[in-house]
């Protein structure tokens, strides 16, 4: 069992229900995830996306944080107060399928189990991925974007093992899927810029792909829709189609190397797989 204490705020006009709705699929996320969970997460939800942005904005000017976060996510997750604060508008939510909204905010549940305090937020480069990035002529500010968008592939990869582990599949996959079709693809224009914005740029694409790699590797099962299953292969496929062959297979080996080898240890899977992407460079 959970004793975590979750406090509901809201912002604007929120529709009945709504409120209840979000909370209950957290407490019974927690419920299954026992001991593991927070002993506190506070989640705010806001009418629009204008208002919940709007109040980002107003958190990090008064608890004088930079701005690293991308407010154009479904979700806002941080832990800047010292445990797990969720922003999420209905407007947004509201976009997606019912069983998708269910997957997104059990997303965002395991992450407060798995990221929820301070250090998930704080990654060290290696020595020898300077010297690296030095000879390759990648920036420190680049590379400091590079390691920030990587964590954040790591991060969601092992979310999705985790709640794969719970048997919360189906929605996942539905979550996955509609999050993909969304705004939310990574721009391929930047793949025509320089060496280093090319670097950053296939980088980026690893949040989808680690994100769907285990599952698109599931077997069938009655936990998952084969025609998900099916969609969400061809998306990954539509996703890096127009890179160059040998990018395509670089990207789908170093997937599948760091999703195969995540141990329980979210620095040490960065690390490792910081060493894996300094190819791409």
């Amino acid at each position: 069992m959970s004793n975590t204490d979750i406090i509901v705020n809201t912002r604007g006009r929120i529709p009945g229900g709504a409120k209840s709705d979000i909370a209950n699929t957290f407490r019974d996320c927690y419920s299954k995830f026992g001991h593991k969970s927070p002993y506190k997460v506070e989640i705010i939800i806001t009418e629009t996306e204008g208002i919940r942005i709007d109040y980002l904005r107003e958190e990090r000017s008064r608890l004088g944080i930079i701005n690293i976060d991308d407010d154009s996510e479904v979700f806002s997750y941080n832990t800047w107060r010292g445990y797990p604060t969720i922003s999420v508008s209905v407007e947004r939510l509201g976009g997606f399928s019912k069983i998708a909204r269910q997957g997104a905010l059990r997303h965002q549940a395991a992450h407060t189990v798995l990221h929820g305090t301070l250090e998930y937020n704080i990654f060290r480069i290696p020595d020898d991925c300077k010297q690296i990035a030095t000879i390759k002529g990648i920036s420190t500010p680049v590379l400091e974007n590079v390691v920030r968008s990587l964590s954040a592939a790591i991060k969601d990869c092992e979310v999705s093992k985790y709640l794969i582990s719970f048997n919360y599949t189906d929605c996942q996959a539905a979550f996955a899927l509609e999050w993909i079709q969304s705004d939310n693809k990574p721009d391929e224009k930047q793949a025509r810029m320089d060496r280093q914005a090319k670097f950053l740029y296939l980088v980026s694409l690893l949040k989808p792909l680690l994100l769907t790699h285990d599952l698109i590797g599931m077997p069938k099962s009655k936990r998952i829709s084969l025609e998900r299953q099916v969609l969400l292969g061809r998306k990954m496929e539509e996703l890096i189609e127009h890179l160059s062959e040998y990018e395509q297979n670089k990207l789908l080996q170093i997937t599948s190397t760091i999703a195969d080898k995540l141990e329980f240890d979210t620095h040490k899977n960065v690390d490792t797989a910081l060493h894996q992407i300094m190819g791409l460079a």
